[in-house]
């Protein structure tokens, strides 16, 4: 097992930078996810570390060993994609077998590897039976096999739960997490679907315009957002933004959102804003419905999103629209309202760069 360093990676397709200066480190058994929306750079990355692209400039790193300009044959990966593509003339002992044989294993080892693989997976009572008379969700789990049965030094999957039913992904992301964290090799995952990279991952990596804009386990990317872009990317529903008058005073920070004034505890980088303006984000769940439309802002309720466990009411306001994550049973009827805000969770952004002021 290896630990991956990619350093200063850079991929360029004529003059569009598709991946620009990308540092990451993937420790050895630890599962890192590239999330981020359409066209971000995530899944080019990985096709720079799998081989299937070549680096504009930067240095991939297996171990010791530099694999920037080799052959994806020769780096000793596992890849699975989006479209599954298992041999619909093979059994799924053979798929699974199948990589093996170009190998040139023996047919013994081969039947032993591809058993154990199947075990791990619960679908040994498959291994006979032909792709199209299984399920979506077993396909899924022969394609994973078929990558674990090389032992590979790496594994690198591209959305390859995009096209499974929510049922089918809820069973199937702790199998990858398990599988994965048994057979102990770096993984690099990508996705633009947060549930999957909250739940499964060891460290998020979240990527906007080909750049990395913070890297870290999911509930500090989530907690502790580095730059407004991953504060309003990850969570849903997304972090709330408002314009911010800054005015310090005695060792504290006002700061005026519409005609509200929050006052907060003052650190020296917020302070250097006194007297201009920052973007202040705060998450729905963080903003409470009173009764009293006077007492907070003020809102006309406009719609409930009953989503079982929880309401996402929106509320039109003179800040403009906002959502607010409400209790189950929460009905607003079209009626006049309060929103809090909780000072203690507002983030604190640079208008200008994005960047988390703290």
């Amino acid at each position: 097992m290896v630990e991956i360093n990619i350093q200063n990676l850079t991929k360029k397709f004529g003059s569009l930078v598709a991946v620009d200066d990308f540092n990451l480190t993937i420790e050895d058994g630890e599962f890192i996810t590239l999330v981020g929306p359409s066209g971000c750079g995530k899944t080019t990355t990985l096709r720079c570390v799998a081989g299937l692209e070549s680096a504009t400039s930067g240095q991939i790193m297996f171990g010791d060993h530099d694999v920037t300009d080799l052959p994806v044959q020769q780096r000793g990966i596992a890849l699975l994609f989006q479209d599954i593509a298992l041999y619909p003339h093979m059994t799924v002992r053979e798929n699974m077998a199948y990589p093996l044989k170009l190998e040139g294993m023996s047919k013994e080892q081969r039947h032993e590897r591809v058993r154990e693989s199947a075990e791990m997976l619960q679908i040994v009572d498959q291994l006979d039976k032909h792709p199209s008379s299984l399920s979506g969700g077993q396909q899924q789990r022969v394609a994973l096999g078929r990558s674990i049965v090389r032992e590979p030094a790496m594994f690198l999957f591209d959305e390859p739960m995009s096209d499974l039913d929510a049922k089918l992904k809820h069973e199937l992301r702790p199998l990858f997490a398990e599988v994965t964290d048994k057979v102990g090799c770096p993984t690099m995952y990508v996705t633009h679907d947060q549930e999957e990279a909250m739940t499964m991952s060891d460290q998020i990596a979240v990527m906007n315009n080909g750049e990395l804009e913070q890297v870290g386990p999911p509930e500090e990317v989530y907690d502790e957002p580095q730059t407004s872009f991953v504060g309003e990317f990850i969570g849903r529903p997304n972090m709330e933004f408002f314009d911010a008058g800054v005015n310090r005073e005695n060792g504290t920070i006002d700061l005026s959102i519409g005609d509200d004034v929050h006052q907060i505890t003052t650190t020296d980088a917020l302070a250097q804003y006194s007297g201009g303006n920052v973007r202040i984000g705060i998450r729905p769940q963080d903003i409470t419905v009173v009764e009293d439309p006077n007492d907070g802002v003020t809102g006309d309720h406009v719609f409930d999103e009953t989503l079982g466990d929880q309401t996402h009411s929106l509320f039109d306001t003179p800040l403009g629209r906002i959502t607010v994550v409400t209790p189950p049973r929460f009905r607003g009827g079209e009626q006049q309202y309060g929103l809090q805000f909780d000072t203690d969770a507002m983030k604190a952004f640079d208008p200008k760069s994005g960047l988390r002021i703290q």
